[in-house]
């Protein structure tokens, strides 16, 4: 390896994350989530959904009086479930996106597909929406609490609906597409399973089919190369291959192809 760059390994097993450090200290192996941790995700992203909605639902009912919460004002209090609002579904739509970069699906349905990898912006307008309007439409509300909640209620609107939208989205085509190029090329490494590897940095926008490629080498980039298979690296939104080691095994097999 040139400038004495360190391996780190990125392997697909039945755990969720973990790191840990061989005898040497030169190995760090890093476990990506399964298929079976992907629905564990959105079960639980499901559920944090479901807490985000019952926030709401408290709010609406401190508004038209039907509960009354103690000790704090009734302003204090429609802020207050609005930002607990916005962390379940943020939350909740963080472990939906990882879910569908570990499992995802098919883009065959290409309105399913879209509802699917942005249900969490959904919920975001669910979980928001309605309140707005009835803040800035219940008669009972004072000026400034209808001023102050529904200006915050609007910015978590806004935060929530991009936090949760997948700007990447993965279908399961183009990872099993990603997986077929790997091995149609011909020039990869393997692991200790025989699986074809690729390689990337910790702040890498795409993956590298040589571990020797001059974009992860220079100087200047991270000490530690992680390397795995090409669903850690989809799962870890790396969704293209680095237009460098393209080129040199597209030159490679010119190069063959001429020799023959």
């Amino acid at each position: 390896m040139k400038n004495g760059k360190k391996i780190v390994d990125v392997e697909t097993k039945n755990k969720d994350t973990n790191v840990s450090l061989n005898k040497e200290g030169k190995i760090v192996e890093v476990t990506a989530s399964d298929k079976s941790s992907a629905k564990t995700k959105r079960i639980i992203a499901v559920i944090l959904w479901v807490l985000a909605i019952a926030c709401e639902v408290v709010a609406v009912l401190n508004i038209f009086g039907k509960l009354e919460l103690p000790k704090l004002s009734q302003m204090a209090w429609l802020i207050i479930l609005i930002v607990v609002d916005l962390i379940f579904v943020v939350c909740g739509s963080m472990l939906w996106k990882k879910a569908n970069h570990i499992d995802p699906a098919s883009e065959k349905n290409k309105t399913k597909f879209w509802l699917w990898n942005n249900l969490g912006s959904i919920v975001s307008v669910v979980a928001f929406l309605p309140l707005i309007i009835i803040i800035f439409t219940n008669k009972d509300l004072d000026g400034k609490t209808k001023k102050v909640a529904g200006i915050v209620a609007i910015v978590a609107l806004l935060i929530g609906g991009i936090a949760s939208y997948d700007f990447n989205p993965v279908s399961s085509e183009q990872l099993e597409a990603a997986r077929q190029e790997i091995l149609a090329n011909g020039n990869y490494d393997k692991n200790d399973k025989g699986e074809p590897v690729v390689y990337w940095l910790e702040h890498s926008k795409k993956y590298h089919i040589n571990k020797d490629c001059s974009a992860i080498n220079r100087s200047n980039t991270s000490d530690e190369i992680k390397r795995g298979t090409i669903d850690a690296a989809y799962e870890h939104g790396l969704t293209e291959p680095c237009r460098i080691c393209i080129k040199k095994i597209e030159k490679a097999q010119v190069t063959e192809d001429i020799g023959d």
